[in-house]
């Protein structure tokens, strides 16, 4: 889970903390710029009305869930974490693009394509 020398950024779920129905959960590692928005714009599109929890609020210190339900601990911890990972893989594609500016739009698609089936623990 790293990026070079950093860690990336990630949940620090052991510090997590749910005080009148509202999730905290803190941001470890290195958090880069434009990783926020990022993250905004990923909880947008993956958002779905009728989960059993209300808005998201992102910080670079933090994640807070509003609303959450008993019982939507395992979904609620599946989102964040589908969340954080791809930001984190959307932020370091695009580090990675002026490697792959040689490749054809086609081999670098099917490149992202395979690199997205490897485990966040072997991407470097």
């Amino acid at each position: 889970m790293t990026d070079g020398d950093h860690d990336e950024a990630a949940l620090d779920w052991n510090a997590a903390s749910v005080d009148d129905g509202r999730l905290t959960v803190p941001v470890t590692g290195e958090v880069p710029v434009g990783w926020t928005k990022r993250v905004k714009r990923v909880i947008e599109r993956l958002e779905r009305p009728g989960s059993s929890w209300g808005s998201v609020r992102v910080t670079k210190k933090e994640l807070r869930v509003d609303d959450v339900s008993p019982g939507s601990e395992a979904d609620v911890h599946h989102f964040l974490e589908s969340v954080v990972l791809q930001a984190n893989a959307a932020l370091r594609d695009e580090a990675d693009d002026a490697d792959d500016a040689v490749r054809s739009e086609r081999d670098q698609a099917m490149t992202d394509a395979f690199r997205a089936f490897a485990p966040v623990k072997d991407r470097s």
